[in-house]
């Protein structure tokens, strides 16, 4: 068992031993104390000779000097700042003209301030200086700025990249070649006197006048829906769906290569000329649909069109 010790002074007044009390709480209350001033006194004349002690601790004059500091190189990042969003506003104008090249609508620039406005920044009133409060949100507002421009700026570019991607296709699918070489009626496209009954009827396509098994190629990339004898007056036919509302009629085939269901390229053989169903003579008679209406298929024709540069393209793909 440990004892406890006890401190006993000797009293003049009673002439005897009388037992120190609260010895030790007043021991530590008097280091605690002399401590406290101690490193008061320390901090006093360290602040004062330039933190001589290497305490770290920082003068008023310092401080004044790194706030300014501070303070500056705020200034400097929010010109920066500016600068950027100068940039891309210019990267605006450059990507109306990529939509405007892909056929998308352009975007004003009271859409795209509606699209990135309404930016809120937490202030820090009673924090810091009136003028640091001022920079700092200053700062946060064009952060907010550029970061919802540049937002918007990537969904445009990925709004631009879909429609590109998709022109390819459509442009790939779009019936824009001559189908066969030989002799066009240009003028045969509406109502004409039909050959049989000697009446006006209205006539869907143009007719295309060559020899008999000359090739025919598919105008845009599709798929053949039909391949094989109609039993009217078409004859032996092909029908191509392109997609995007596109359908392409070739008819009085002598016969077909092309079968139900397949894929085929623009340039692509799907069959041969012929004299099949209601025919005055061997010829190709053709037509193009869109969304169900008949089109001029003349106005689709491209008149340069180097129908080997297309054929040895498409082999080297396949």
């Amino acid at each position: 068992m440990f004892k406890k010790e006890k401190l006993f002074f000797y009293s003049e007044e009673t002439v005897s031993y009388v037992e120190a009390k609260r010895y030790r709480a007043k021991l530590t209350a008097g280091v605690i104390v002399s401590t406290i001033v101690l490193l008061s006194v320390m901090g006093m004349v360290n602040n004062y000779y330039g933190d001589v002690f290497g305490l770290g601790f920082k003068t008023a004059t310092e401080l004044a000097e790194e706030n300014s500091l501070l303070k500056d190189q705020v200034r400097m990042l929010n010109t920066r700042l500016s600068d950027i969003s100068g940039v891309v506003t210019q990267l605006a104008y450059s990507d109306n003209q990529l939509r405007t090249a892909v056929n998308l609508p352009k975007i004003d620039l009271d859409t795209r301030a509606m699209g990135t406005g309404g930016a809120s920044v937490e202030k820090l009133d009673g924090l810091v200086s009136k003028d640091a409060n001022e920079l700092l949100t200053s700062s946060g507002l064009l952060l907010d700025k550029l970061e919802k421009e540049l937002i918007f700026q990537r969904q445009s570019y990925n709004q631009i990249h879909k429609k590109q991607e998709e022109n390819k296709i459509l442009f790939s699918s779009m019936p824009a070649i001559k189908p066969m070489v030989g002799t066009y009626s240009y003028h045969g496209f509406g109502m004409r006197r039909d050959p049989f009954l000697g009446v006006l009827r209205p006539h869907e396509g143009v007719d295309i006048h060559g020899d008999i098994g000359t090739p025919i190629n598919a105008t845009g990339d599709g798929i053949v829906e039909f391949s094989g004898n109609t039993g009217s007056s078409y004859g032996i036919a092909v029908e191509i769906n392109h997609g995007f509302g596109y359908k392409t009629w070739y008819a009085h085939l002598s016969r077909v290569v092309a079968r139900s269901g397949q894929r085929v390229k623009r340039g692509q053989l799907i069959a041969y000329s012929g004299n099949t169903g209601r025919s005055t003579g061997p010829h190709l008679h053709y037509e193009v649909r869109r969304n169900g209406t008949q089109q001029n298929p003349v106005e689709y024709f491209v008149d340069d069109v180097d129908y080997e540069k297309i054929k040895s393209q498409l082999a080297a793909i396949q």
